[in-house]
């Protein structure tokens, strides 16, 4: 099965082109605790993307749900 570069590829590495609500959760308020972050993954997932984040609270790899 053929799997696509999208699969693969941080949307973060290109912010400005996601959808505006995406924008939105971000632009709002920082990740600074663990919290925050499972907040701001909850606000994502309900609109179709997820990420990552390690111990240090930092957003990495977001791309969209399938």
């Amino acid at each position: 099965m053929k799997q696509s570069k999208e699969m693969y590829e941080d949307l973060f590495n290109d912010f400005d082109r996601l959808p505006v609500e995406i924008q939105a959760v971000f632009n709002s308020k920082e990740c600074e605790t663990y919290d925050d972050c499972e907040d701001m993954l909850r606000q994502c997932e309900a609109l179709g993307y997820t990420f990552e984040y390690y111990l240090d609270a930092v957003p990495y790899n977001l791309k969209k749900i399938r």
